[in-house]
């Protein structure tokens, strides 16, 4: 089992976190999604900053959209990270395994 380079792998977990949300919120302004937020959050976690927030003011909606977003594209990386990092010491493992040298 070949594992994708460290490098392809945090550039998915960007696209996905960045992207993700953006198609979330095209969805609802579409009324594409009929779901509420309970389901939301396990796609978007870092939502919970929208769905405290008061929108009566556009540039607090902006600012806290984006802060949300960087937000969730760290969590997207910190979990790609860790599954590629546990892969890796797996495929390590059998690795040693089949040359004989145990680790």
């Amino acid at each position: 089992m070949r594992l994708p380079r460290f490098r392809y792998v945090i550039l998915l977990a960007t696209v996905v976190g960045g992207v993700l949300p953006l198609l979330i919120m095209v969805g609802f302004w579409l009324h594409i999604f009929s779901f509420a937020g309970e389901r939301l959050f396990y796609i978007w976690p870092s939502s919970i900053l929208l769905m405290a927030m008061n929108s009566d003011h556009a540039a607090q909606s902006l600012v806290v959209l984006g802060v949300s977003i960087a937000i969730n594209i760290f969590l997207y990386l910190l979990v790609f990270t860790v599954l590629w990092s546990l892969a890796w010491v797996f495929c390590r493992w059998r690795a040693s395994l089949r040359d004989g040298t145990t680790i």
